[in-house]
């Protein structure tokens, strides 16, 4: 490579009320009030996202990232409800009303039913630029097994609605109810991709191409691959570990030999299993299939791009990160841990709080 590839973040989080921590429906009303682009309402009508510019190492993705949670806590704060990090609400559910005023959002409802209920849940969703959407392709070919790596490191979602789930990533449960979601098929081509996102729309399994929501693909909207697989992070050094790692596997992809022998199946599993499981418990490796730790999957994944990291300078970052989960634990762990501690899940949710002062 002769330049780092461009990478970009969009982090969804939940609005909750500050005196019961459930779910509001205020983000429409914080997000009214900021000027710029970079602020959107989601699908829920509790969910606020922040989309960072286009940059092109990860000091400038992190002011970018600091901003956005500073500008979107502090007019939380002034509406009186908080900002949360959260994959999942550990307190209440999404709703009502449901999802978002937006014609988009309303049409989804309708049609989908119940299938649309408790879809707020934030990920963090990585960007990398592409020459174009054949390199996507082989971007999204080349990842597919290294998912569940991401998905472990990712994982903060334990808590539903009041009670522990069992699963590190509730929102990769609750997310995979969408008809077209989860790992991609191997695509021989753009064009080949494009034939059955517009085979879908035709026979109505989806109502526009942004509902394919496989964990990797290419963007509707810009000339990137989009990573879609993560939990939105409490840390904006958890999102970052997610960019670096997801923009190393992007560069190891485009001047490698496509290998992946890992099956569809096989794949699926793995991506289910990481989410039950998060770092600390049984994995499945998809590539020799067997029964790995989520630390392994993680350990495997670093060893693959380490060359791409070194290009990018981001490899000590990586590395300071990752021994830094190994000593607090992952995103679903520390949760636990407040519960433990607390007894309370508002001490959870509090934790979890994005504030204008504090730098995550």
């Amino acid at each position: 490579m002769t330049a780092p590839l461009s990478l970009g973040i969009e982090e969804e989080y939940l609005v909750v009320d500050s005196v019961s921590r459930c779910p509001l429906p205020a983000a429409a009303s914080i997000i009214a009030e900021l000027s710029g682009v970079d602020f959107h309402h989601e699908f829920s009508a509790a969910q606020a996202e922040f989309a960072s510019p286009v940059c092109t190492d990860l000091t400038s993705l992190r002011h970018e990232l600091d901003r956005g949670r500073r500008v979107l806590a502090g007019a939380a704060r002034r509406h009186g409800v908080l900002l949360v990090a959260s994959g999942t609400p550990p307190l209440g559910r999404p709703g009502p009303p449901l999802v978002t005023s937006d014609e988009r959002y309303e049409r989804m409802a309708a049609r989908y039913g119940a299938l649309a209920e408790d879809q707020g849940v934030c990920g963090c969703h990585v960007h990398v630029g592409v020459p174009d959407a054949d390199h996507a392709i082989r971007a999204s070919n080349h990842i597919r097994p290294w998912l569940p790596a991401l998905l472990v490191l990712s994982a903060n979602s334990p808590f539903f609605d009041g009670r522990d789930t069992g699963h590190a990533s509730w929102r990769t449960n609750v997310w995979s109810r969408w008809p077209v979601c989860g790992v991609p098929p191997r695509f021989r081509s753009a064009a080949h991709y494009d034939d059955l996102v517009a085979r879908l729309v035709d026979a109505d399994v989806i109502t526009d191409p942004g509902m394919v929501y496989y964990y990797v693909r290419p963007s509707s909207h810009a000339p990137t691959v989009e990573v879609r697989i993560a939990d939105v992070a409490t840390t904006v050094d958890e999102a970052l570990l997610q960019a670096a790692l997801t923009r190393a596997l992007v560069g190891t992809a485009l001047i490698s030999t496509p290998t992946d022998s890992a099956s569809d199946a096989v794949i699926r599993a793995a991506c289910a299993q990481a989410a039950r499981a998060g770092l600390d418990g049984r994995c499945l490796d998809p590539v020799s299939g067997r029964s790995c730790t989520g630390w392994d999957l993680v350990d495997r994944l670093v060893s693959h791009v380490r060359p791409a990291l070194r290009d990018t300078g981001d490899l000590a970052f990586v590395e300071q990160c990752v021994s830094g989960l190994r000593i607090c634990g992952g995103g679903a762990a520390r949760q636990r841990q407040v519960l433990t501690g607390r007894g309370d899940l508002r001490a959870v949710v509090d934790h979890l709080a994005v504030t204008p002062q504090r730098r995550p």
